[in-house]
């Protein structure tokens, strides 16, 4: 079976930044919130659909920069993966065409199938991880994961209906928009590969963040409890997974010897708070963590992607160097992803 690597990356903002402050000076519910000292979000992005951004314009966005990035031209995809949570087309939340396709049609990967994966903020490490499989099996060569998260539309909802920070949409006063492309191609040597890539489900914790229409409302809204899902037995079953993943592999975390560690990015303490719970559980102390839910906020499944992107921008993350993924979502779903990356620095 031939290993699969990260070959490029790609991401799209878009252009209107907002802090904190601003979004909520537009609450109309009457209630008070110090989402910023809380979480340590001090801006994000939120598309401007009247200047015509959304999934679509902003994941073709997204793939072109990450195909400026690698050696491929759109006619060398075999397949993109579509990853995101929501699919807008304008004001319209839309199912049908499959985004996947309509962003191969718009960047000319005339050759890609494709399809579609919802699994809320995993959707991303889900779509690698289907992608990476077919690469193994030898299915296809090159493929894209495209994910355009643009779930700004549920903070909406909450700045029209929550009440006080206990309130269960809180959690939605941190959400914010953007696209990633990952390019997977077949590596060529260990030192720029997927070494692995695991996910599970967590029935126990799957009504602790749900997303639905509003009762009160025409509103999307997300019902979030926030004290349970930074309880510890939930914050632990990432390290678990990873540990007894580990094992299996005859490894432990310290063995593995990481040089950065990404969380899914919903707020400064609370990625605190999994990197306590990786230490107890690894017995190991924790590589640095690539944090950038200051400047973008909780940007959903593309949250991993994007502050990775950040920082290989500024030139923080150097050639070959070994990064662990950690996403956790919806559903409940946790994973791990451990991955060397070369050619996705340049």
């Amino acid at each position: 079976m031939s290993a699969a690597r990260l070959g490029a990356l790609g991401a799209a903002l878009p252009r209107r930044e907002y802090t904190t402050d601003e979004v909520l000076e537009r609450m109309s519910s009457g209630g008070q919130f110090e989402v910023e000292r809380i979480t340590g979000i001090r801006t994000r992005r939120m598309v401007d659909r009247s200047a015509g951004e959304d999934t679509l314009s902003l994941g073709e966005r997204a793939a072109l920069d990450c195909l400026a990035r690698s050696k491929y031209e759109a006619a060398d995809l075999d397949i993109i993966i579509s990853a995101g949570t929501t699919v807008h087309d304008g004001f319209h939340m839309v199912f049908e065409p499959a985004a996947a396709h309509e962003i191969a049609r718009r960047i000319g990967a005339d050759n890609a199938t494709g399809y579609d994966v919802v699994n809320a903020c995993g959707g991303t490490m889900t779509a690698i991880y289907l992608l990476e499989n077919m690469i193994r099996a030898g299915i296809v060569r090159t493929g894209m994961v495209v994910t355009s998260e643009i779930i700004s539309p549920v903070t909406e909802g909450a700045l029209a209906e929550a009440k006080d920070p206990r309130d269960l949409q809180f959690p939605a006063l941190t959400l914010a928009d953007a696209a990633v492309a990952i390019l997977v191609d077949r590596a060529e040597d260990e030192q720029d590969r997927i070494h692995y890539v695991d996910m599970i489900c967590s029935a126990e914790f799957s009504p602790l963040c749900i997303a639905k229409p509003s009762d009160a409302s025409e509103n999307m809204i997300m019902l979030t409890d926030n004290i349970t899902m930074q309880a510890a037995p939930r914050r632990e079953t990432w390290a678990k997974l990873h540990r007894d993943l580990l094992e299996k592999r005859g490894s432990s975390f310290a063995e593995e010897k990481f040089d950065f560690i990404v969380f899914h990015q919903l707020g400064v303490a609370f990625t605190e708070k999994l990197a306590e719970s990786g230490s107890k559980i690894h017995q190991a102390e924790m590589p640095p963590r690539l944090a950038t839910v200051h400047k973008y906020a909780n940007t959903g499944a593309s949250t991993h992607f994007l502050a990775l992107y950040d920082y290989i921008s500024r030139g923080e993350i150097p050639k070959g160097s070994k990064i662990c993924f950690v996403p956790t979502a919806s559903g409940m779903i946790f994973g791990v992803m451990s991955a060397t990356v070369d050619a996705l620095v340049g």
